[in-house]
């Protein structure tokens, strides 16, 4: 495939904005919303062929220096506002998690502010409010990372730096702290219980994960026993280490100035031997089957349907996104359009394309009205088949191309976008001209393409399929699309009647 150097200009992006109807960035593998024909044969007018001068976009670049120490920084100089977004990057998140603490990545990032030698959580918040800044720390069950960041007016730098720099080297993990948040996080777990939402995704990550980190949603009362503060101490030892992570900046800040104050921020810290990150493939899915989570009394069914996707680096990634945007990226997509537009049974339907370091989903979801589950079910297979069996028409195939890109060059205007950018490509070590060629890339995706990733990752033989609802009203429409498994919103298997 023949790749040309990109060169886009300000001007360019102006005639973007004039030309599509929206975008939103993909550097993490979600499409933006598409504009596709309705099934009823509806014509979306006002759409014009795929500019070939959109491919050709001129990326701004940051600048990567490094610390006296090793860490390397991404800085990206922006002086259109006296303000910056500063973030620590940890390459260590809850996928390091040992089996016997897990949620120590996500305790221990959530603690980072709640006290450390010099402050107590008081007096940190207080100094933040002060500054009319902003500091936050997270990390995710099954994340590859955790961050801390932190923003303000250039004026105030040297104090924030100060409190951002306090938190990361020095957390102490006060019991009482962690006492409030494990009582919060205990009546979370039970409140979120009765969320449909949730107990769909919980259910669903199971059964396309097992036992992989990736099936993590929520902590149980269990692995919250398993936590201490010592278990946290432990983690920040481990993980929280110069040679682990990466600080990214940007705003107006000069990188000579900047580097300088980080260094002294951070130089002397330490070195240490942390553990080699492994990622466990996901295992492979087996036949497909329905499992309804009984919710007595619901009015309402929710329904996702799922299969596994790609890793990120995947040479698939680029016509899933096209895909996805055709299938349900948005509110003009064909489950949209068909589930709400044309039938009325909901108030929204999507899909959703992810890829990580592990294999992600590919996810077809809504939520309808109890006596329209059927209608629904037929209509949601009926799509995804469709788009695996008929090749997509070209008007359709070159509006969710346009839109791809087109938002993609949107973004680049939002310094923000353009580092989160530069920290997939670390992250994923993609290639350093990566998103100079990420235009060309989706231009170049044809109806072949879509339609051969649609056969390979919508695998309706082994399509995971998971409904929260009132089991006496829909389990027997339920059986009609295959075999059924029932459980309560506790996760526990229900007897078969």
């Amino acid at each position: 495939m023949k790749r040309s150097k990109l060169i886009v200009s300000r001007t360019l992006v102006v005639v973007i904005v004039t030309t599509l109807a929206a975008g939103s960035s993909l550097s993490q593998g979600i499409a933006p919303a598409g504009q596709q024909p309705s099934t009823k044969g509806a014509v979306i007018k006002g759409r014009a062929p795929v500019n070939k001068e959109i491919l050709r976009v001129k990326l701004p670049k940051p600048q990567e220096l490094k610390l006296s120490n090793g860490i390397p920084v991404i800085l990206h100089e922006n002086h259109k506002l006296p303000t910056f977004d500063m973030q620590l990057v940890v390459l260590s998140g809850g996928i390091s998690d040992s089996p016997d603490a897990i949620g120590g990545a996500q305790f221990t990032s959530s603690l980072l502010r709640e006290g450390t030698r010099t402050r107590t959580s008081k007096q940190i918040a207080e100094q933040v409010d002060s500054l009319g800044a902003s500091l936050s720390a997270n990390s995710g069950l099954s994340s590859i990372t955790s961050t801390v960041s932190a923003s303000g007016l250039v004026d105030n730098f040297d104090q924030i730096l100060e409190l951002f720099a306090d938190v990361i080297l020095n957390p102490t993990f006060p019991v009482d702290e962690f006492n409030k948040l494990k009582t919060r996080t205990l009546a979370n777990l039970r409140q979120q219980r009765g969320n449909p939402g949730f107990l769909a995704n919980e259910k669903l990550m199971k059964v396309m994960y097992g036992d992989h980190p990736a099936s993590r949603v929520s902590l149980t009362p269990q692995d919250l026993d398993r936590l201490s503060p010592a278990v946290l101490q432990k983690f920040h030892a481990t993980y929280y280490r110069p040679n682990n992570v990466f600080l990214t900046i940007v705003g107006d800040v000069r990188p000579a100035e900047v580097v300088a104050k980080l260094d002294k921020a951070f130089g002397a810290w330490q070195r240490g031997d942390v553990p080699a990150q492994k990622y466990p493939a996901a295992g492979a899915i087996a036949a497909s089957k329905i499992y309804l989570i009984h919710r007595p009394g619901s009015v309402q069914t929710n329904l996702r349907l799922a299969n596994q996707s790609v890793e990120r680096t995947d040479p698939d990634y680029y016509a899933l996104q096209v895909m996805n945007l055709i299938l349900g990226g948005g509110g003009s997509a064909r489950l949209f359009l068909n589930l709400r537009e044309d039938k009325g049974y909901t108030y929204g339907a999507y899909s959703s394309v992810s890829a990580f370091k592990y294999r992600g989903t590919v996810q077809a979801n809504t939520e309808v009205r109890t006596d329209v589950t059927d209608g629904s079910m037929k209509e949601l297979l009926y799509e995804l088949k469709r788009i695996r069996d008929e090749k997509v028409p070209q008007d359709e195939l070159d509006s969710a191309k346009r839109q791809i890109i087109g938002g993609f060059a949107l973004q680049l205007e939002f310094p923000q976008s353009v580092i989160s950018n530069v920290v997939t490509q670390k992250l994923y070590n993609l290639p350093a001209d990566y998103w100079d060629n990420y235009p060309q890339m989706i231009g170049a995706i044809t109806a072949d393409d879509v339609q051969r990733v649609a056969r390979k990752y919508i695998d309706l033989d082994h399509i995971q399929i998971v409904a929260v609802g009132d089991a006496q009203k829909i389990a027997d429409v339920l059986k009609k699309y295959g075999t059924v498994e029932a459980y309560d919103t506790e996760g526990k298997p229900l007897k078969s009647e």
